[in-house]
C-alpha cells in the first residue's frame, strides 16, 4: 500500500509541472495558450489574462496519472527489489526524498496557479472556429 501511495504522489508531482511533456503551439491570428501534456493534452500553460493561471483537463491529467504511475511503480517495485543492505537503504531514501519533494510541487501547483477545472479540451477550436487550427506539436524533456 504504502508503495502505490508513494507512486501516485510522485506521479501526480511527476505530471503536474510538465517535466516530460509535448507542447502545442497553435498559430492563431489570436495569442493563444501553448497546451501541455505526455502522452495527453492536459493543461494549458496560461490563460489569456493572468499568466498564473490555466486550465486542466481532468481527462487527460488523470490518463497521464495512470501513465506515469505505471512507470513509476515499476521503478519503486525494482528498489524494493534490490537485496543488498546499502542499495536497499539507498533505494528507501531516494523514495522518501522524491515523495518529500512531490509533496512540495503538489502543494505549490495547487495553491499557487489558478486552475479551472475542465473535463477535456475541445480539440483545439473555439467556438467560432468550424475547422481543427494548425498546431505545432514540440517534445519538451525537463525544461
Amino acid at each position: 500500500m504504502k508503495r502505490l501511495l508513494a507512486t501516485l504522489c510522485i506521479a501526480v508531482a511527476f505530471t503536474l509541472p510538465h517535466f516530460v511533456t509535448y507542447k502545442y503551439v497553435c498559430l492563431t491570428d489570436e495569442n493563444w495558450p501553448d497546451f501541455y501534456g505526455f502522452p495527453f493534452i492536459q493543461s494549458t500553460d496560461r490563460t489569456w489574462v493572468f499568466s498564473m493561471s490555466g486550465n486542466l483537463y481532468a481527462k487527460g491529467f488523470i490518463g497521464n496519472v495512470l501513465f506515469w504511475s505505471i512507470f513509476i511503480y515499476g521503478l519503486v517495485y525494482f528498489l524494493d527489489t534490490i537485496k543488498h543492505k546499502v542499495f536497499r537503504v539507498f533505494g528507501k531514501i531516494v523514495i522518501v526524498a522524491l515523495c518529500v519533494m512531490s509533496v512540495v510541487v503538489i502543494s505549490f501547483e495547487a495553491f499557487v496557479f489558478d486552475w479551472r477545472l475542465k473535463w477535456d479540451h475541445d480539440n483545439f477550436k473555439m467556438n467560432y472556429y468550424i475547422q481543427d487550427l494548425d498546431c505545432e506539436k514540440t517534445f519538451k524533456f525537463f525544461e
